[in-house]
């Protein structure tokens, strides 16, 4: 994305990127990914395509915005002051709420996006980047023989798989049911042979 997302936005760029990707949700409401041009996404936000290529540089940056977008609805919190033992289920529990509170736009996605494609492909990778972030972050260092990043890669692995199992391959689990096949799952790396 060609805009610092870490620095303070505009009123106007603000507006400018919830048009946009207002218009990128509407369409995958409708259609594919696929079959979405930017001509159409400037068309409907009402912006010209110098404009969007100002802020992109092309329809899957936009998409990689749009995940952002949704996930800041979702509060991610400072995993480090949280024990240790807890931090998997805490980013766990960030990652579900964000596929929960968007959960019905996530239905009429998949209506006309295939589960193995791009687009879920795109959001995979957007959870899984956003767990491994969170994950490193706060890896107990002392903890584990094992480098911490490949510790917190395989905790944001782990993470994905249940949660694409459970919200997008439609194996719906409960919250604890979720935590416990996490838990089941990492179950060598949280009780390392001694």
């Amino acid at each position: 994305m060609k805009k610092d997302l870490n620095a303070k936005l505009s009123r106007g760029a603000l507006r400018t990127l919830d048009a946009f990707s207002g218009a990128m949700i509407d369409l995958l409401r409708a259609k594919p990914l696929t079959s979405i041009s930017v001509n159409e996404l400037c068309e409907r936000s009402s912006y010209p395509r110098a404009t969007f290529y100002n802020y992109f540089d092309d329809r899957d940056d936009l998409l990689a915005y749009c995940w952002i977008a949704l996930s800041g609805k979702a509060k991610v919190g400072d995993l480090e002051a949280v024990e240790p033992r807890r931090r998997v289920d805490l980013a766990l529990d960030m990652m579900a709420d964000m596929l929960e509170d968007n959960a019905a736009l996530l239905k009429e996605v998949l209506e006309h996006n295939p589960i193995d494609g791009p687009l879920f492909a795109s959001m995979r990778a957007f959870i899984t980047e956003r767990s491994r972030d969170l994950m490193r972050t706060c890896v107990d260092r002392d903890r584990y023989s094992l480098p911490v990043e490949l510790v917190a890669d395989h905790y944001a692995d782990i993470l994905m798989l249940v949660l694409d199992w459970s919200y997008l391959r439609g194996h719906a689990l409960t919250r604890p049911e979720l935590h416990d096949y996490v838990h089941v799952l990492l179950e060598g790396v949280e009780h390392p042979r001694s």
